[in-house]
């Protein structure tokens, strides 16, 4: 057999690797491909069948390997062969379509951890708008929460890891919080759209449940210093939503001023007016204009965060586990009325929690500036100066001194002065004692246990850092 025809039965072909290495591989049959790591490996002998479904997933490999790292591509080919071989090897079905069930049962067959990989493939094949996907698969892949609740869960742990629809990182939600923040402070959003997201951010809600609110659901008391909010939730599935149903929950404190600043022109109104005066199909499309006009950034994919209401309710269940809530908390906090999908997401929260490790360690937190503020020489240089509450001390643990300014009048009521560090609108003095604030974040860190509170620390002793730096810098130019 001569080359050209070894060639053409094997369907081998020259590829441009990412590195810019030019190689040929066959696409019918094994491979390997060295790099300065290891060798890997990319077996594609299932990809001789032909059919419609194998050549798409075939073709859509093909133009990874220009586009992905090598060890990448090798998982995506790895996880999503292994589908399309256990998919069709019984024989009992026409091998033109994927199927949801074909799916249904990914983490006890492969691990959740491999799902993002093959989760790749389909995103790449519903961007190209190819034939192969059931109905019912496309469904799950462009609104998974309708599944939320079906069959034994698996469904939701799929969802809660997915990088592009689930639970957001530490990093991401801060990207999210901060890029909203900034956006009603810039005129980019109004006070509605400020308000829904930082009420989806606090409640993780389903959109039918925003629709179903009344302004008579905020019940708002007046406590010994500041105002408090207790929400009323309308259940939103079973027999007990006809009746008008509600479970009590208290309103974090931030969600509570900005629900303050929201409610206040509607002091007067009809209690029975809706929360927010929208339909529940029209929430997801309001909040797909909002984050059009908002400045994300996700580390993990490299771009701008996609952002739908449910990821904001698999966050919330994903940091609640995270901070020690058992099934039945998490389940209440999320008006569910069984804990049948909260088992699944405890079981998928290690692979959650490492990307986040991931996402915030001191190295990520270096590139991504943690600090943002603005440093001045004194207060009369502040952007509120003289205004009330606009010198921020530390009262904690350097006995009052004076570390800057607040160049915000939100009145955001967050723990002075740690949170200002990675605030945007902080104006530290350059000549405040950061020495002697470093280093009690330094014994903080020695003494904290619980990994999540110490990525919060790190952050803080990044952008006290940061200052400092800018400060010495700004000295030497001065000389």
């Amino acid at each position: 057999m001569t080359y050209p025809e070894y060639k053409m039965k094997h369907d081998i072909q020259s590829i441009k690797l990412l590195d810019g290495r030019l190689v040929e591989i066959d696409f019918v049959s094994k491979n390997m491909i060295s790099s300065d790591m290891k060798n890997h490996q990319f077996d594609f002998t299932w990809a001789i069948q032909g059919d419609n479904c194998h050549s798409t997933a075939k073709n859509i490999l093909r133009g990874m390997f220009s586009t992905h790292s090598l060890p990448y591509v090798e998982n995506c080919t790895r996880f999503f062969s292994a589908v399309l071989i256990d998919a069709f090897k019984m024989g009992d079905r026409p091998v033109e379509l994927l199927r949801l069930a074909d799916f249904s049962d990914w983490p006890k067959r492969y691990g959740i951890n491999s799902w993002p990989f093959a989760r790749a493939i389909l995103s790449k094949w519903i961007d190209a708008d190819l034939p192969g996907l059931d109905p019912e698969l496309l469904a799950f892949l462009h609104g998974p929460e309708a599944f939320e609740e079906r069959d034994d869960g698996w469904y939701f742990a799929l969802v809660a890891n997915d990088p592009e629809r689930g639970a957001f990182t530490e990093q991401e939600l801060k990207s999210v919080r901060d890029g909203v923040n900034r956006a009603f402070e810039e005129g980019a959003i109004d006070l509605f759209e400020w308000a829904l997201v930082w009420f989806l951010i606090a409640t993780g809600v389903r959109p039918v449940q925003i629709a179903r609110m009344r302004l008579k659901d905020v019940i708002i008391t007046t406590g010994p210093e500041v105002r408090e909010i207790t929400l009323c939730i309308p259940l939103a599935k079973g027999e007990q939503q006809i009746s008008g149903a509600r479970w009590k929950r208290k309103s974090p404190s931030v969600l509570t001023d900005v629900l303050l600043r929201y409610l206040a022109p509607l002091a007067n109104a009809d209690p029975e007016t809706p929360l927010f005066v929208m339909q529940s199909c029209e929430v997801a499309i309001r909040i797909t204009s909002i984050f059009k006009r908002v400045r994300t950034w996700s580390n993990r994919i490299g771009g701008q965060i996609p952002i739908f209401p449910y990821r904001f309710r698999y966050t919330l269940g994903t940091r609640a586990m995270a901070l020690g809530a058992t099934d039945h908390e998490v389940a209440r906090l999320l008006t569910h009325r069984s804990t049948r999908c909260v088992q699944y997401y405890r079981a998928a929260l290690p692979t959650l929690q490492r990307p986040i490790a991931e996402a915030i360690g001191p190295e990520m937190a270096f590139i991504a500036s943690v600090f943002q503020g603005r440093p001045i020489d004194s207060l009369e240089a502040a952007t509120r100066k003289g205004q009330p509450g606009s010198v921020i001390r530390d009262f904690a643990y350097l006995i009052g001194q004076t570390l800057g300014a607040c160049g915000t009048s939100a009145k955001c009521h967050q723990d002075a002065p740690r949170a200002c560090l990675t605030c945007h609108k902080f104006e530290p003095l350059r000549s405040a004692p950061w020495e002697q604030l470093l280093q009690v974040l330094f014994d903080d860190l020695e003494s904290e246990t619980e990994d999540r509170i110490r990525l919060i620390t790190q952050e803080q002793v990044d952008a006290v850092r940061a200052i400092m730096s800018e400060r010495d810098s700004y000295a030497r130019a001065s000389r």
